[in-house]
């Protein structure tokens, strides 16, 4: 056998080839995370500004945005995930991403009371699919929900392949420290909760669970969001929305914000594992449990500023 020898000159210039490669070529080591913000978006009003904070960030590629019911229509008389789609057109048409696909999703729960019913399949969940099979385990899809999981869960299971290849950031239950459980009886996974046990039923999902009791730290006053008025489609859209959903009260809990600003920027938010509630499929997820809201709250002003000062404000 040859002794094979190597020349540090050699070494040197191989090593320089290699770093201007990196420098060259950054997508080809660190590729940007890819996402599907599964929203819905009709409810209250922090999904505009999440949603928006999301598209106005080059930290993520944004694959699509999907709609999702936020109760049964039949028993609230209101369309709730037609609401929901017509406004993420409208956030999509503001900050002129027409690039990006807006897609409807089920109009029905998934389970009524405890009986689990079919999967509702819908585009959103065909969407959901397709990019979680153009992705893999080792480069997963990232899902955030902001509303109740019924999206995500009928595409798991219509297709339990998917869950192997993409990692889910979940906004809803209550965590009681004290006793440290989890509480269902919170308004995300009560509007479906057969929904969101197929979430912590599968047992290659990964999955990341915001309490309300660590998002409801990041509040936003009214004077504060009131200084988006007039200066563009965007922030009048936010403003319409306060003024439908919180009239007169002085300030909200921006949960949605707080949930994307936990996987824009992981370094402000705590996350340990955890165990999940004793009636389902015994195995770990990923809890939070803390966030900087300071630092959110003056990142999310600073990429909104630079709406207001640039065409896109991509920060």
């Amino acid at each position: 056998m040859k002794k094979l020898i190597f020349h540090s000159s050699l070494l040197k210039k191989t090593f320089s080839v290699a770093f201007c490669i990196m420098l060259l070529l950054p997508g080809a080591i660190a590729q940007k995370a890819r996402v599907i913000i599964d929203a819905d978006t009709g409810n209250e009003i922090d999904d505009v500004p999440a949603i928006a904070l999301a598209l106005m960030n080059n930290r993520i590629d944004v694959a699509g945005v999907t709609a999702a019911q936020w109760n049964r229509f039949e028993l609230c008389g209101r369309k709730t995930m037609m609401e929901s789609w017509e406004l993420n057109n409208r956030i999509l048409k503001y900050l002129d991403r027409k690039d990006i696909p807006s897609l409807k999703g089920a109009e029905e729960m998934v389970g009524k009371q405890w009986t689990i019913q079919p999967p509702r399949q819908s585009e959103a969940t065909d969407f959901i699919i397709k990019s979680a099979l153009e992705a893999g385990p080792d480069n997963k899809l990232n899902i955030i929900i902001t509303g109740p999981a019924t999206n995500v869960a009928s595409a798991i299971m219509l297709n339990r392949v998917i869950a192997k290849n993409i990692a889910v950031y979940f906004i809803g239950t209550d965590y009681i420290f004290d006793r440290q459980a989890f509480s269902k009886n919170e308004f995300n996974v009560r509007n479906d909760l057969n929904a969101f046990d197929v979430l912590l039923d599968t047992k290659d999902l990964e999955l990341h669970i915001m309490p309300i009791s660590v998002s409801k730290n990041l509040v936003f006053s009214k004077e504060e969001v009131y200084t988006l008025k007039g200066k563009n489609e965007l922030g009048n859209l936010i403003i319409e929305r306060w003024e439908q959903v919180a009239g007169d009260l002085e300030s909200w809990i921006m949960w949605d914000v707080a949930i994307i600003q936990a996987v824009l920027h992981p370094e402000w938010a705590i996350e340990v594992l955890h165990q999940t509630p004793p009636e389902n499929v015994s195995r770990k997820i990923h809890l939070y449990t803390d966030i900087d809201a300071g630092e959110m709250k003056e990142n999310f002003w600073k990429v909104f500023d630079g709406v207001n000062n640039k065409s896109k404000g991509m920060i």
